[in-house]
């Protein structure tokens, strides 16, 4: 497996963790009401945008590589 090919796969597996994580701080929010679990969710649905956005990049970079 060339980096190229682990680059896409690891930034894919971070954006599915992070939503993930997300997901599960809006449900416990959502359960207990603190607002700690808010703000994680939050974060991490910004993350998963902002790594989303790099892998996108980052392929069409790499795609032009042999």
């Amino acid at each position: 497996m060339s980096i190229k090919h682990f680059h896409i796969i690891f930034i894919t597996a971070s954006v599915l963790l992070s939503i993930y994580v997300a997901v599960w701080g809006l449900r416990s929010y959502l359960a207990v009401g603190r607002t700690g679990d808010l703000v994680l969710a939050v974060v991490f649905v910004v993350s998963a945008l902002a790594l989303a956005w790099y892998g996108r990049r980052v392929y069409f970079k790499l795609r032009e590589l042999p």
